[in-house]
């Protein structure tokens, strides 16, 4: 009788201990979000100073953001810098045009070897993403201020911040003698998202 008990006894134990680290193993599942590039834009500014600037944009072609509940877990996006285009409401057209090729040229972004710049998205903490950029065969990391928004069915990202290039050291950005302004290296950016639940 006394076995019996502890047999009882033990399977219980193990039952109870087998439920126990059920639960704790059990993760929320894994979510993929597909960027909707139709509702996405990246909208740029680049400036000499506060009073003299231009405006534009750049598309986001991909983008996927992997959710675990409400944590992110990973993300890739990349952005296609043969998309730039200027959008001064000033400018004529013409010169919008020279704005975006200049732009394109070996003084920036030297889009004919580095068409495209990738991101990855390593977390979201403390409205906070953790970005590592890659642009002209160099890595930038950088923490973007942005609020998520997420829903049954989607999730976005909205907000504005900087970047600082000059790890690139773009020709475009050095200073020129004889000139004491010069195009700076950081680019502000309106970035707003939405990413689809597949």
């Amino acid at each position: 009788m006394k076995r019996t008990k502890m047999f009882l006894f033990a399977s219980l134990a193990l039952t109870i201990a087998s439920c126990g680290g059920g639960s704790e193993e059990m993760a929320a599942e894994k979510v993929t979000y597909t960027l909707d590039q139709e509702a996405s834009q990246l909208k740029w500014k680049g400036s000499e100073n506060p009073e003299y600037f231009h405006t534009g944009s750049v598309k986001i072609t991909e983008g996927t953001i992997e959710m675990e509940g409400d944590q992110l877990v990973s993300g890739n996006f990349t952005i296609d810098l043969n998309t730039i285009v200027a959008e001064d409401a000033t400018l004529p057209a013409e010169k919008k045009e020279y704005l975006a090729a200049h732009l394109k040229d070996t003084s920036f972004f030297f889009v004919a070897d580095f068409p495209k710049v990738d991101v990855k998205v390593s977390s979201y903490e403390n409205g906070k993403l953790a970005t590592t950029i890659s642009v002209r065969g160099k890595e930038i990391k950088q923490d973007i201020p942005v609020t998520m928004t997420k829903d049954e069915n989607s999730i976005s990202f909205n907000g504005k911040f900087s970047v600082d290039f000059s790890a690139l050291e773009m020709p475009g950005t050095q200073p020129k003698p004889g000139k004491d302004e010069h195009v700076l290296p950081t680019v502000d950016f309106e970035m707003n998202l939405k990413l689809n639940k597949k």
